[in-house]
């Protein structure tokens, strides 16, 4: 009895102990989720503050500035005149489907302010002294400014890798046109400043992608026009007079031989200078490819030219940058225009053929203009978009109508020598069945002539005019070919006063 109460008190406890661990077992799956759920809130909440929010504030500081960024307001002295000079290092691409080019232009620009080198002094010793924390604009991308200590005295004490350029005037200068400055673009830049001289120069190395119309009118033989845009901000009273265009060259710092550019060959580069009046340029655009502001409009954007206001009284200074290229004809040639050639040229032989060969003649003609077809689906994936027919379209509207013309003329030809034949037949029997028997008289015919006489004088010129198929084919050969001649010099050589428009590389020459 005692080892049998002991077993049901040992049973009880472990009963008990049991109970109370499940007990401990349900509180702490009831608390384990919620510290669960709490702490992946708490890690969402973290990410969100430390990387979420400050994105687009990290965008705006790590995104570059435009490569013609000034500074200063208006420059000391009053309004300047800045020389411009630009060095073409590479143009990268000419995308004639888009209308957009790449390229890398060095932009020199330089003009007169006698108070760039104390300017230029005052920022860098500010900067070396401790007096400024940092220095905005160092005088070379470089960004190589070391502090007083160790810099050595003399001319090299403030080379433009070493010096800062805070307090310089520099002119605010806009790109009208870009298309995309790329990320990871190299934007080299430096401000030079000689000691005892009152010219400041600055130059930028521009990376960038631009749009521009082109003109195709006379593809493959066609000469574009690149138009890079730059202006300054419009004002009332620019802090710029004008820009005087300078130096140029059409390549820079690359060397070596042979093609730079695919398809392309750059012809040479011009710089435009322009200033106009605010107004009129707003005038020019929207009043010629818009409407006009409505009378009730209290600041019409629109309006008389020097009225009063900031768009009236407002001028814009701007320069463009033009690179000239040619297109790489021989290669159009070789792969377009001398296959469509040949092919019409194979259409002639549907003139040495016999007229009577109607199948012939015709077979030739169609399988030409389908193998003419064919080569125009090839042609047409490297011809540019555009709203009027190119050179080449032309040319091969033009074979196509030659090629054409062979089949109505061969049914022409065919119908006439078949007419003839029969009304030879005709004849040859009527000579048979007039034959008289030998030692009779042949009647006379109303000329005086025996009859079988009148006949075979008939037959004699029904024989001369069966040269009359043969005759026309000679001449639609002889046409053709004029046409083919004719219509290709035109159309790829090109008849300047009929396009007086069209950009002239010559301007480079």
């Amino acid at each position: 009895e005692d080892e049998t109460r002991q077993r049901e008190k040992r049973r009880g406890r472990e009963r008990e102990a049991e109970e109370e661990g499940e007990a401990e077992d349900r509180e702490e799956g009831s608390v384990a989720p919620c510290s669960f759920e709490r702490e992946m809130l708490l890690r969402w909440w973290l990410l969100f503050v430390l990387v979420v929010y400050p994105l687009p504030r990290w965008g705006v500081l790590l995104q570059m500035q435009p490569p013609i960024t000034g500074q200063g307001g208006f420059p000391p002295g009053g309004a300047k005149e800045v020389h411009v000079s630009a060095m073409l290092e590479r143009l990268l691409a000419v995308d004639d489907e888009n209308y957009q080019f790449e390229s890398i232009l060095y932009l020199y620009l330089s003009w007169q302010d006698g108070t760039a080198w104390s300017r230029m002094v005052e920022s860098t010793e500010a900067f070396r002294n401790g007096s400024v924390d940092s220095c905005k604009r160092t005088c070379s991308s470089q960004q190589n400014i070391p502090t007083k200590v160790g810099v050595p005295p003399g001319l090299l004490e403030y080379q433009p890798e070493i010096s800062c350029c805070d307090r310089v005037w520099l002119p605010n200068i806009g790109q009208l046109n870009v298309y995309e400055l790329p990320e990871g673009r190299l934007q080299p830049y430096g401000i030079i400043k000689d000691e005892g001289s009152s010219g400041v120069a600055w130059w930028v190395g521009i990376h960038g992608k631009y749009f521009t119309p082109m003109d195709f009118r006379r593809f493959p033989f066609d000469h574009q026009e690149l138009d890079m845009q730059f202006s300054f901000t419009p004002e009332v009273n620019p802090a710029i007079k004008r820009f005087i265009p300078s130096a140029t060259s059409t390549r820079f710092l690359i060397r070596g031989e042979g093609d730079a550019l695919s398809g392309f060959e750059v012809a040479g580069i011009k710089i435009v200078a322009k200033k106009e009046s605010l107004q009129d340029e707003l005038d020019f655009f929207i009043g010629g490819y818009g409407t006009k502001s409505n009378p009730n409009d209290p600041v019409k954007i629109t309006g008389g030219p020097a009225r009063s206001g900031y768009l009236g009284q407002a001028e814009r200074v701007s320069f463009d940058i033009f690179i000239g290229v040619d297109r790489f004809s021989k290669y159009y040639v070789l792969n377009m225009i001398v296959p469509v050639l040949l092919l019409v040229s194979l259409s002639f032989i549907t003139y040495i053929i016999p007229p009577s060969s109607l199948d012939s003649r015709i077979g030739l003609n169609v399988t030409l203009f389908l193998a003419l077809t064919a080569l125009q689906f090839v042609v047409n994936d490297q011809l540019p978009k555009s709203s009027y027919p190119t050179a080449v379209t032309e040319l091969i509207l033009v074979c196509y109508l030659v090629v054409s013309f062979g089949v109505p003329e061969s049914i022409v030809v065919f119908a006439l020598e078949a007419t003839m034949k029969a009304r030879e037949d005709k004849l040859m029997k009527s000579i048979k069945d007039g034959e008289e028997v030998e030692g009779m008289a042949s009647p006379k015919s109303e000329d005086g002539l025996p009859e079988s006489m009148s006949i075979a004088m008939r037959v004699l010129k029904r024989k001369r005019s069966q040269k009359a198929p043969f005759i026309i084919d000679m001449v639609s050969l002889a046409v053709m070919i004029v046409i083919v001649i004719v219509a290709s010099t035109i159309i790829l050589v090109g008849v300047p006063s009929l396009m007086p428009d069209l950009p002239d590389r010559r301007q480079y020459d």
